[in-house]
This record gives C-alpha cells, sequence and structure tokens, in this order.
C-alpha cells in the first residue's frame, strides 16, 4: 500500500480507525494522508464522535494534509460530499494515488473510474501484516461496539486472511 505517492481518505476510514484505536496506523502505513475539506467538516463536525479529535491532531501536526474541495467533471449524485470531493481529488492527482473508502457505491465509483481503493478491514490488515498492531480481532470488535458497519464476510475473510 505504501507504494502510492498519494494517500487520500474518505471520512468512514478516519472514524473507523479511530473508533478501532488505531488511528496512528494510518500514519505509519501511508506517512501522510490527504483529505478533502468536506472530509475535514464530516470527521470534525461532532467533536466527541470517533476520528474527531484524532484528525484534528493529525492536521496539526501536519501529517493530515487539507485539499480544498475540488469540483469534478463527472456528476456523483448517488455520492455525499466527501465522497464525490474525495474521487474528484483522486482524478485530478493521477494513478499513483490511492483512496481509503469504505462505502460499497463509492468504492464502485472509484474502480468505474480507475482509482485504487482499499477500506477500513484493509488498512487494518495492512497494519497487522506490518506489525503496527498485534491482531486484527480486537480492532474489529470495537469498531462493532461503536457501531461502525461492516460486512460479516468481509470481516471473515480479512480474519482468516490474517490468520485469526
Amino acid at each position: 500500500m505504501a507504494e502510492n505517492s498519494i494517500v487520500l481518505s474518505d471520512s468512514s476510514p478516519l472514524i473507523g480507525m479511530a473508533a478501532a484505536g488505531c488511528f496512528d496506523a494510518l500514519r505509519d502505513l501511508f506517512g501522510t494522508v490527504s483529505i478533502t475539506e468536506s472530509v475535514r467538516k464530516e470527521v470534525t463536525a461532532g467533536q466527541h464522535l470517533p476520528g474527531a479529535a484524532e484528525a484534528a491532531r493529525g492536521l496539526k501536526s501536519g501529517w493530515i494534509q487539507r485539499l480544498p474541495d475540488p469540483r469534478g467533471a463527472v456528476t456523483l449524485p448517488t455520492l455525499g460530499a466527501g465522497e464525490a470531493t474525495t474521487l474528484y481529488a483522486a482524478v485530478r492527482l493521477g494513478p499513483t494515488c490511492l483512496v481509503l473508502l469504505d462505502d460499497a457505491a463509492a468504492r464502485a465509483e472509484a474502480r468505474a473510474l480507475g482509482i485504487t481503493v482499499t477500506g477500513t478491514a484493509g488498512i487494518l490488515l495492512a497494519a497487522r501484516r506490518r506489525k503496527l498492531i498485534h491482531a486484527v480481532r480486537p480492532c474489529f470488535e470495537k469498531l462493532i461496539a461503536s457501531g461502525f458497519r461492516m460486512s460479516p464476510g468481509v470481516i471473515k475473510a480479512i480474519l482468516d486472511e490474517a490468520g485469526e
């Protein structure tokens, strides 16, 4: 994953990694993560919610970088502002961009646009492989306890892949 020169994140992976107690793995995996202004607003709007304080600290320390909201040439009416601006930015930044994205519709749009995508589950697996976390299962347990929605099939596949 780290071979991508630019990593863009939507709100969900930031929130999910914070809820899983693994937010710093984003910095350790990618070095720098960029977010659009719309994503920043979504994540930090609920100051008491997972990801808000962590994202604010990441922005302050500089490993999370804020991009202005780009406007896209294609219309993405089924996506929220954060997802759409993230995909517009990825198209502009080019093929070396990796997008962190969980929403199924947004992932389908990303793939149709030729954008490389991974989500919270994939990030957790990468963190496990790089020994940034000891196990994936406790992270999934925290995610589920926080109300984060993830397909049981995805969880099982990642646990199998991680040997858990």
